[in-house]
Formats: structure tokens, sequence, C-alpha cells
């Protein structure tokens, strides 16, 4: 599957001003995005893996074997990406009391463990070279994982756990154009016990999404001004076909005129989008 789009920055006081306008521009309501994105890097080459679904009886071996030969030898980072809705967003925990946080803990008890348990494992390929199309162009993967552990099934075929990020914010859909509004959030990897290095102790991969989610005060704005991104994209199934491609780009075209003035979107930086292991 290939996808296309278009990326803005908005500060953060422009922020309502801009979801009203896009809601008037889509017809719809703004539907609030709360994922656990957490990043993986491969253990050794992919020739020497072996694939495995021990964690998991949904996914299939073709489907995992089909994504290792899209990444063409290669060492990629991947993601398993979680729907954590359910779960408070991190710009939240300010805005409650303690009193407050004492009762939601408790109601809150038995929800984040029947959240949205569903995995998706996610492949996002290195953007094409800018100049061939006026948007970012690249290929992604997405599989989904209905059941299991999802730290078992990465270490089963061959990666471990690297950091963890949350994406929050408002998803609108214009015709085949999906505009993300939306800023990241991030938790150190390392928590450090005390001074020394040797005290360290190195966070695990979550089971779950919302695995470990409910300690939201150790989440910072990845961005301290609390600016946030605009994503308009266009997935395209059958790359291979030049209209459905043009109709993409088109669309993407449409939408950047529309919103002249208000965000400029351009195509995104192609190496800061890079997912190779270095």
């Amino acid at each position: 599957m290939h996808e296309l789009l278009l990326l803005g920055t908005v500060p953060a006081s422009r922020h309502d001003q801009l979801l009203k306008i896009l809601a008037g521009i889509t017809g719809m309501p703004p539907n609030h995005v709360l994922e656990r994105h957490v990043v993986f890097k491969p253990k050794r080459s992919p020739s020497s893996r072996e694939v495995s679904v021990g964690a998991s009886q949904a996914v299939q071996n073709q489907q995992i074997q089909a994504l290792q030969g899209q990444m063409k030898g290669e060492l990629f980072h991947l993601q398993l990406v979680g729907d954590i809705s359910d779960a408070r967003s991190p710009s939240e925990v300010n805005q409650i009391s303690p009193d407050d946080e004492t009762q939601e803990t408790q109601d809150r008890g038995d929800t984040q463990d029947e959240a949205s348990s569903i995995w998706s494992l996610c492949f996002y390929d290195l953007p094409e070279v800018g100049g061939r199309r006026p948007v970012t162009s690249r290929m992604i993967s997405k599989i989904d994982i209905l059941e299991g552990d999802g730290g078992n099934f990465m270490d089963s075929l061959g990666y471990t756990y690297t950091s963890d990020y949350a994406l929050e914010g408002q998803r609108l859909i214009l015709n085949n154009v999906i505009l993300l509004l939306h800023r990241l959030f991030y938790t150190p990897r390392l928590e450090a016990a005390s001074s020394t290095t040797s005290n360290r102790v190195e966070k695990e991969s979550p089971r779950t999404p919302a695995d470990g989610f409910s300690d939201l005060e150790s989440w910072s704005l990845l961005d301290p001004s609390g600016g946030y991104i605009l994503q308009a994209s266009v997935r395209v199934q059958d790359g291979g076909k030049p209209e459905s491609m043009t109709l993409a780009v088109n669309e993407l075209l449409a939408i950047k005129e529309t919103l002249k003035g208000l965000v400029e979107l351009e195509p995104g930086d192609r190496l800061a989008m890079d997912t190779r292991v270095k």
C-alpha cells in the first residue's frame, strides 16, 4: 500500500480555530485519536530470522513473509500501534484534582484491561526521492494482531523494544483525504534508579496498548511549545495504477489550496522520516 501525504505545523493558540474550520470543511465532528506507538529494532540480519507466530494465531506466516520481502533485506524499525482512546490523554493529566484522580483510578480499574488490546504491526518505508511528485510518497504495511503479548510476538520475529510514544489528536475525513491534527508525547526509555549507569532500570515493552499507560505524569510533549502537526494523507492500495496515484495527489493539492493561509502543507523531510536502522 502507498501513502501520500503533506504536513504542516500549527501553533497551539490556533488549534481550536483550525479544528472548527476543518469540521466545517469536512462536514463532520472531529474524532478523538489516542494511540500508543511502540518502536522496535531488529536484533540481527533479516535473512537469519525465523518466522514465528507463537504470540498470536491471528497473524499469518505469509503476511510476515510479505512484509520481510517488502523490506528487501534492509534493517528497519517496526512499530506496534494500539488504540487507547478509552485511557485518559496525557494533556488531561494536569486538569484533574487529586480527589478526582483517586476516584477515576478506581473507576478505570477494569477499563484499561478491557480497552482495545488489538495491536497493529506497522512498517513505514523510506519515502521516495523528492521531485517525482509534489507530495511525500512511501510504502506502508499494516498487519493486525488480534491476541497475544505484543512484546513476545516481536521477540519471536527477532525484534527488540527501543521506545514508545503517544499520539493524541483529532481525525477528520474529506473524500479520500485523512486529516490528522495531532501532538506527540514521549516517555524516557530508561528510568534512573540512581546517578550510576549500572543501577538504571530499562523499561520493558508493553504487553497491551494500555499496559502501563496510567502513569501519565511521566509523559511529556515532544514539542515543548505545545504546537500541533496537521497531516493530510491518502492511502492507495495499488500504487502501480497511475490513475489512482494521480487522483490521490490531486486531492492532497486541493486540500492544500483550501487551507492556504491557515496552515502551509508541504512534503515531509525525507531523511527525518527515514525508519532504517542506522
